[in-house]
């Protein structure tokens, strides 16, 4: 299960109550991890444990329960403080948690770090939607500096799916199920999809599509809960918004496919053929054993 962005308040304010007193018996100890992933608000791949992870030169010989201690030396370059506490860059807490994860779950995790990345060196995220040229320049900036945290640890155990995961990060993800699908979509027979596409709707209203499959006129859409608000009355508005964005591309000829955060990867693939089928796409050869293939 993902855990989903602005969740996390309650759950930095514990990790940060809970480090300040574990560090006072680890003075030479880094916050890392899951604990310094809540705190820099990245997504995480699973909902948070509860425990304290520490990155040390030494472990202790003793730990104190519910508290985690990874023996690890750390270059300066990977240590930052953020309300006086000591943690890992973004950077490399985004790697220390993508690695020994599936590859969809690395992405998701790397993907926040680049647009945390971004947001960090003063773009605006909005832009990354609208404006291809930033969002690849913001892209390959942010996956030099996952490779430079990566290097840190490629002689580790569980680091491969990291330097699967790099190469597919995009800037242009906007949730974890977007992350997610967009990996699922790669790694099948699928016909390559544009990530974050401009589209027209029928009135002359500019939008951006998650996915779009421009010659067959086809857009795919990913629904989590997150999109639409927070509030009764935001959520209300979004689904207007969202209910006449569709009717206004349908009127345009495009063919709207939505699918579920929650839905299976089965289950979304399958619906996505469907759709590209009935829209003339030819079936695909298929593939043996799909693998993902490296993102543009």
């Amino acid at each position: 299960m993902l855990a989903l962005p602005g969740t996390a308040p309650s759950s930095v304010t514990s990790v940060l109550a809970h480090a300040r007193s574990v560090l006072a018996a680890y003075p030479h100890a880094v916050v890392s991890h899951e604990s310094a992933a809540l705190v820099h608000g990245l997504w995480l791949p699973a909902l948070p444990s509860g425990i304290v992870h520490l990155t040390a030169s030494r472990r202790p010989d003793r730990v104190p329960r519910g508290v985690r201690v990874h023996g690890s030396h750390l270059p300066a370059s990977m240590i930052v403080e953020q309300d006086g506490l000591p943690l890992t860059s973004l950077m490399r807490t985004a790697v220390d948690v993508a690695r020994g994860r599936s590859v969809e779950r690395a992405v998701v995790v790397l993907d926040s770090a680049v647009r945390l990345h971004a947001a960090s060196c003063g773009v605006e995220l909005r832009r990354l939607r609208h404006d291809l040229p930033t969002r690849r320049a913001v892209t390959e900036n942010a996956r030099r500096a996952l490779w430079a945290a990566y290097a840190t640890e490629r002689r580790w155990p569980f680091t491969v799916v990291v330097r699967t995961a790099i190469p597919l990060v995009d800037a242009g993800s906007e949730s974890p199920a977007e992350s997610r699908s967009r990996v699922w979509i790669e790694g099948s027979d699928l016909p390559r999809a544009t990530v974050s596409a401009p589209v027209t709707g029928a009135s002359g209203s500019p939008y951006v599509a998650d996915f779009l499959w421009e010659e067959w006129h086809v857009i795919g859409e990913v629904d989590g809960t997150a999109k639409y608000g927070s509030t009764e009355e935001s959520v209300r508005r979004s689904l207007r918004a969202e209910r006449r964005r569709q009717r206004d591309l349908e009127d345009a000829g495009y063919v709207v496919v939505r699918w579920e955060a929650t839905e299976a990867k089965a289950v979304v693939l399958a619906r996505i053929r469907r759709a590209l089928r009935a829209a003339g796409c030819p079936a695909p050869p298929g593939l043996a054993h799909p693998t993902v293939r490296k993102a543009v």
